[in-house]
């Protein structure tokens, strides 16, 4: 019971980084000692004093703060920090969008890519998540090399173990352990369940859950207003050299191994609508993003995405391809970039009966040996690259989305050389709607951004990462190509976020295929 028990003190406020007055009429600090400027209270207080004492340039971090309070700490990041990622859970919506201001993400299942942060910020947000252990190794895995999942929670000194107090069940119900516990919900009038009370066993069972080394600090400091039950505040730290996976996770799959027979069999049977093989090289970048996402409920429906996404895009390049051929007959095509063949596969046989080539650095034997299809090797030098022919029609997915500033307009340059007169080169990049899957991505005076720190084992990262392009960009770049006639922009025309470009060479006479027409026809 909160005792009347008035009390005042002229102290220094963390988050104002000013003098102020904290002032409290009960005993129950923790939720009444307020500050007289901002309203804050003492584990805000708590969070934001070790946030500057270890992170000072805490301003330039990608930092991501889920379920964010209205006052405290949560609108002084939103304000100060480019990188700020604001999330909060609204179950049956569309993971990964913005919904009322906030990124929905469900922290069990997050679809941040790996590495995505310097910082993860909550306050008193883990006694109410229904699987701690998952959320911890889901921030683990969102956090890059020596990154800090920093946050409040209770702990209770009476307790040496901690406690569930409440579980969610997977048809709705609560199952209670101890008299239901509520708290205040900072998005809805709905108070949130308290699931948990943590013991002094949390930070053994941090690190046991997630990887992750941890210290705690503990407060009673009048001069910051920090005084009162449950201060401490925790930093759990991902060690460099960190797996993304954390003790007791399903083990992802590893580049030195082949498939398991389990996969293998999942494959077979998302392949066998489209009448496509199942084989799946063990180094298909591709297949692997697909089949570690978070998004995906089942490794079923991962591997089904995988074949369905594959299938329609070799649809969709088919249908783009007709509408700016007017259906010529024997076309010679050019598939670059096609990796291990998510989209070759279909390609074969949706691009029939034109003549597919496929080209990539690594991946040519699978192609030609397991796929059937001409492959063309590639290389790292665009000028090095040896066609065998021009071609009617080049296509590139997700090629200049990963392309570092150096080969970006040289790649669009030779690609571009490779068509015959009147040819036609469709590519995808990351425009401006992909850079909600990019919180930290800033696009210079140019329009372009690039991150060579992408994590996935594969290229080497000084020639290959994650790059965004504005339209302004990749404008200026076709302004480049001699002659280029600018066919199609669809911005988010790919995978509902990668910009499309379909563009053509230009001829007198133009030829496509084994029909000659004048150009403009």
């Amino acid at each position: 019971m909160n005792q009347h028990s008035p009390y005042s003190r002229v102290g220094y406020c963390s988050i104002c980084e000013a003098t102020t007055k904290f002032a409290a009429q009960y005993d129950w600090y923790r939720d009444h000692l307020r500050c007289s400027q901002c309203g804050s209270i003492p584990r805000e207080r708590a969070l934001a004093l070790v946030l500057t004492r270890h992170f000072p340039h805490w301003r330039t971090l990608a930092i991501h703060e889920p379920s964010p309070s209205i006052g405290g700490i949560s609108p002084k990041l939103k304000r100060d920090c480019a990188g700020y990622v604001a999330s909060q859970y609204f179950p049956g919506r569309l993971l990964g969008k913005q919904i009322a201001g906030y990124r929905n993400e469900n922290l069990e299942l997050q679809t941040f890519p790996d590495e995505s942060f310097d910082l993860v910020v909550t306050l008193d947000v883990m006694e109410h998540v229904n699987q701690p252990a998952e959320v911890l190794r889901e921030i683990a895995r969102t956090l890059k090399p020596g990154g800090v999942y920093l946050f409040t929670v209770p702990t209770y000194k009476e307790r040496a173990t901690s406690e569930r107090r409440a579980l969610y069940r997977p048809d709705g119900s609560v199952e209670h352990y101890g008299e239901p516990e509520y708290h205040g919900d900072p998005v809805s009038d709905a108070n949130s369940l308290v699931t948990f009370h943590y013991g002094y066993d949390l930070a053994e069972l941090i690190h046991k859950w997630s990887g992750m080394d941890v210290e705690v600090v503990r407060f009673h400091d009048h001069g910051r207003g920090i005084i009162g039950d449950f201060t401490e505040v925790y930093l759990a730290t991902k060690p460099f050299g960190m797996a993304s996976q954390g003790e007791g996770e399903t083990a992802t799959l590893n580049a030195d191994d082949g498939w398991p027979a389990e996969v293998h069999a999942m494959c077979v049977n998302a392949s066998h609508p489209h009448g496509v093989l199942p084989d799946v090289h063990k180094e298909d970048l591709s297949f692997r993003f697909v089949y570690d996402h978070p998004g995906f409920p089942t490794k079923d429906e991962a591997i089904g995405y995988y074949f369905n996404d594959g299938a329609r895009s070799a649809a969709k390049v088919r249908k783009i391809i007709d509408e700016w051929t007017g259906g010529a007959e024997l076309l010679t095509i050019l598939e670059f970039a096609a990796g291990y063949g998510a989209v070759t596969r279909h390609a074969t046989a949706a691009l029939a009966p034109h003549t597919l080539h496929s080209s990539d650095v690594h991946a040519n034997d699978f192609l030609t040996n397991v796929l059937g299809v001409r492959s063309v090797p590639s290389t790292d030098v665009p000028e090095e690259l040896s066609l065998p022919t021009e071609y009617d029609v080049v296509f590139a997915l997700s090629f200049f989305s990963h392309m570092p500033r150096s080969t970006w307009g040289r790649w669009l340059q030779r690609l571009y050389a490779g068509l015959q007169p009147g040819g036609i080169f469709l590519f995808t990049t990351h425009g401006t709607t992909s850079m909600q899957y990019f919180p930290q991505a800033t696009l210079d005076g140019t329009g372009y951004w690039f991150d060579q720190n992408v994590g996935h084992g594969g290229p080497d990262a000084t020639r290959y990462g994650q790059t965004i392009t504005s339209k302004e960009f990749v404008d200026t770049n076709i302004a480049l190509l001699p002659g280029a006639e600018y066919l199609t922009y669809e911005p988010a025309g790919w995978w509902e976020h990668q910009d499309l470009y379909v563009i053509r060479k230009p001829s007198t006479a133009a030829r496509v295929g084994n029909r000659v027409k004048p150009a403009g026809e």
